[in-house]
């Protein structure tokens, strides 16, 4: 599979799977999980190891936190406000 690199996105940062992981606050391989489900987008540079682009991170991490705080709510956990 071949990925075209805009210049754009070759100066933005990539994270690992632990790199991310440790942003999260999730496992290694929960992130591979979610990566093999589609909800987070990354590529496998040439070694196999996953990369995650920056700005999907942060795409991913404002969704999850948002989908935490409905969940939260949803258990009563936390009032809405």
């Amino acid at each position: 599979m071949v990925f075209i690199v805009s210049s754009s996105q070759a100066s933005e940062r990539y994270y690992t799977t632990d790199e991310a992981a440790k942003i999260l606050n999730v496992t290694p391989a929960t992130v591979r999980r979610w990566i093999r489900a589609g909800k987070l987008r990354a590529f496998k540079d040439p070694y196999g190891t996953y990369k995650i682009p920056e700005s999907e991170l942060q795409r991913f991490k404002e969704e999850y936190s948002r989908n935490m705080r409905v969940y939260m709510i949803n258990l009563g956990e936390l009032s809405e406000k």
